[in-house]
């Protein structure tokens, strides 16, 4: 079945692919007033892309937040998409909702403490209004997240994406709100800023806190100077320091890994630690078709060992399951193909496809009574289902 998708686009636009005469469109504008920050904040959010296919169930998706999202909103839109949405076959992460976040005043929002001086100890007047990045978490925690829980499908898992400024407010997140987020992704995080303010809260912090459910992504740019002596560069010796207490001094059991980008630099160095952030994150969520085609328990216990070691459940997608089934009974496999739909039945019993899908399974191994069955039930969930209606009256002929 063919289908098309287009979301509406409204009011703040978002640059995206074109053809002629026809947008393709990534996502849209969304508006929230926030009484925490007292202004209105507008947010860009890309649905995942089974979200309104009413040929599967209405699944629940984790939610990716994304600062600066006026920089980063479209690259890392089209990260989810061939990473998780199943273009080209590709499961590596699950699909999800990415809201990113334009700034409005930028230092105020993502900086911790106030200070108007950079890494260098320059005055700087655009720093003056510093230090309201606790506010600004608070908003996202209190008014954004409920807001989009109360709109759209979400499922108790969310990543917080930060560069640079935004690396700190991640890390900042890590430290006052760890309930809110279960993975975060700093990338060449400013370290610096305040005297090192976080850096220095650092080892307490990860002495005294208990987070074996959580996942901290951190990537470093190139931005040594002076011949490469990192003492010249607190940015740099900054990022350098905290990797490496967090590898002697963390009794935490956070889940971490540490990247060094030596071919890209602070602007650069986005795309690479978000691609590599993901993959860390959803390690063990990879579905290779190869690997567990022959054997739907090994997927099961792939899935299960996912959910337990991030503490939420995760499903396998009911596309995929269809899929692998489906290839099963193109090879006549046909009884292995009926456990990946009623996986698919057990983790979805509100699909109208999964049940049509097992009628077709049953109708080829020529079991008439349980095709019918299911065809039955599919009907019952989408009356619309012409090929349900017209296989049952196939079947009813030939009794």
């Amino acid at each position: 079945m063919k289908r098309w998708l287009l979301l509406l686009l409204f009011s703040l636009p978002i640059a995206c692919f074109t053809q002629t005469n026809t947008d393709i469109v990534i996502g849209k504008t969304d508006f929230i007033y926030s009484k925490i920050l007292k202004e209105n904040r507008t947010f860009f959010i890309r649905l995942p892309r089974n979200y309104n296919n009413p040929s599967f169930s209405p699944d629940k998706y984790p939610v990716l937040i994304l600062l600066d999202g006026e920089a980063h909103f479209n690259s890392v839109c089209g990260l989810v998409e061939i990473l998780g949405s199943g273009i080209n076959g590709t499961h590596v992460t699950p699909d999800m909702f990415v809201i990113g976040i334009p700034n409005t005043d930028r230092t105020r929002d993502l900086t911790p403490t106030h200070d108007s001086k950079d890494f260098t100890g320059r005055e700087r007047d655009d720093l003056k209004n510093s230090g309201g990045n606790n506010n600004f978490l608070h908003f996202i925690k209190d008014e954004l997240l409920p807001h989009i829980d109360s709109l759209y499908r979400t499922m108790p898992y969310r990543v917080l994406v930060g560069h640079s400024l935004g690396g700190i407010a991640v890390i900042n997140a890590l430290y006052t709100m760890p309930e809110t987020f279960n993975a975060y992704i700093a990338i060449d995080p400013s370290l610096w800023w305040d005297h090192q303010v976080l850096l220095k809260k650092a080892e307490t912090y990860f002495k005294q806190n208990d987070l074996p459910n959580k996942w901290l992504y951190l990537g470093q740019a190139n931005t040594l100077i002076h011949d490469g002596d990192s003492s010249l560069n607190t940015h740099f010796e900054s990022i350098k320091m905290f990797s490496t207490l967090l590898q002697t001094r963390n009794y935490s059991g956070i889940n971490w890994k540490y990247d060094y980008y030596s071919d890209d630099d602070h602007g650069s160095v986005p795309f690479i630690s978000e691609y590599a952030g993901l993959r860390f994150i959803f390690d063990g969520y990879h579905i290779r078709p190869g690997d567990v085609i022959s054997n739907p328990a090994k997927l099961k216990e792939q899935f299960k060992t996912f959910s337990v070691k991030t503490n939420v459940i995760f499903s396998p997608p009911e596309d995929v399951i269809n899929s692998l089934g489906y290839n099963l009974m193109a090879i006549n496999k046909i009884d292995q193909a009926i456990e990946y739909f009623q996986m698919n039945i057990d983790n979805y019993p509100k699909s109208s496809n999964v049940y049509d899908s097992m009628g077709e399974a049953q109708m080829k191994k020529g079991d008439t009574r349980k095709a019918i069955e299911y065809y039955q039930k599919s009907l019952q969930l989408n009356p619309n289902n012409d090929n349900a209606r017209k296989n049952i009256a196939k079947m009813q002929e030939k009794k």
